[in-house]
């Protein structure tokens, strides 16, 4: 769980101001929850909205961001953050839904931090083509799958979530999540009339899909799965179903593969994760 929840309080369902969430995320990080914090996520045309709120972070709690860049235009808003914060803040990650060669080839010749492309789940393997591609010149860009939203439409298949994860480990393609990912078990929700994957689910997924080569059907079965009983945290390892990872795997999958998701709550997937009955 160390680093899994980028936070993303800027966007639905919880859409807050910019003033909340910046001081959720700066109390968050100072927190007994801290470890399992990962960057701020924020589009690059309200980086300099963090400017005010500058005082909230010191070197010892700094300000990390995922920022969201959708035009190579805002390329000046990431070097005006970074002149601005010092060593209060960086930038740790870069998001963008550009998926052509060339704007992606651009984005990693101008920036540092790590690309991930946000790829739809429907027939993706032309762009997850490209995106290997590039990846062998490049290596710092990785995929992005979106797996909810605010209604029923905007929820995967178990089905195409499978195939997502599946082949973006055949090419060796990094992954990161984001929405609909506020419950650690897969369930029904009322709120959007469908029912909702599991972060569990997910992540137990794609950690047994790079470390034991699990094979589509295991995985769509594995994200399908509603019973919190089936799986399992016990010592230094990681079980569901029979099948078992050790926490090293686990650590080497999150470092090469599966690294975190998006989520506009911290406080929802961390206290209800707390009360599951899978630890022994």
């Amino acid at each position: 769980m160390r680093g899994l929840i980028d936070y993303a309080g800027l966007f639905p369902p919880a859409e807050l101001p910019l003033k909340e969430a910046i001081s959720n995320y700066a109390r968050y990080i100072k927190g007994d929850s801290r470890w399992m914090m990962g960057p701020f996520v924020i589009p690059a045309a309200r980086l300099q909205e963090l400017n005010e709120h500058r005082s909230l972070f010191s070197s010892d709690a700094p300000l990390r961001l995922s920022v969201i860049v959708k035009s190579l235009n805002e390329m000046e808003q990431l070097s005006a953050f970074s002149a601005a914060f010092g060593e209060l803040g960086s930038i740790t990650a870069l998001e963008t839904p550009l998926t052509d060669e060339k704007s992606l080839e651009q984005l990693l010749e101008r920036t540092k931090p790590p690309l991930y492309a946000e790829v739809p789940v429907q027939q993706p393997e032309a762009i997850l083509d490209r995106i290997k591609a590039i990846r062998a010149r490049k290596e710092r860009i990785g995929v992005k799958v979106r797996m909810g939203g605010v209604s029923a439409d905007r929820f995967p298949e178990a089905s195409e979530a499978a195939r997502m994860i599946d082949e973006c480990r055949k090419r060796g393609l990094p992954m990161k999540f984001t929405a609909g990912l506020h419950h650690p078990i897969r369930e029904y929700r009322p709120e959007v009339q469908t029912k909702m994957h599991g972060f569990v689910n997910v992540f137990t997924a794609a950690i047994m899909v790079y470390s034991l080569r699990i094979d589509e059907r295991t995985i769509e079965q594995l994200l399908l799965d509603e019973q919190p009983e089936h799986f399992s945290f016990a010592g230094q390892s990681l079980a569901w179903n029979g099948l078992t990872v050790t926490s090293e795997q686990i650590n080497q999958a999150r470092r090469q593969f599966a690294g975190s998701y998006g989520s506009c709550s911290f406080d929802e997937p961390r206290e209800e994760f707390s009360l599951l009955a899978i630890f022994s």
